[in-house]
């Protein structure tokens, strides 16, 4: 996860697993302007 890059969604989604709703819940509270995108991007919904 450390060396990802462009990767897409979906592999994004597949590292994160059961954790990424919690994840982009906590991005679309703390970070809804997408701030901090870089790498390993949650986007918030």
């Amino acid at each position: 996860m450390n060396f990802m890059m462009d990767e897409g969604q979906e592999r994004i989604q597949a590292t994160y697993r059961d954790n990424y709703d919690r994840l982009v819940a906590i991005k679309t509270k703390y970070d809804p302007g997408n701030l901090f995108r870089l790498n390993q991007n949650i986007k918030p919904s």
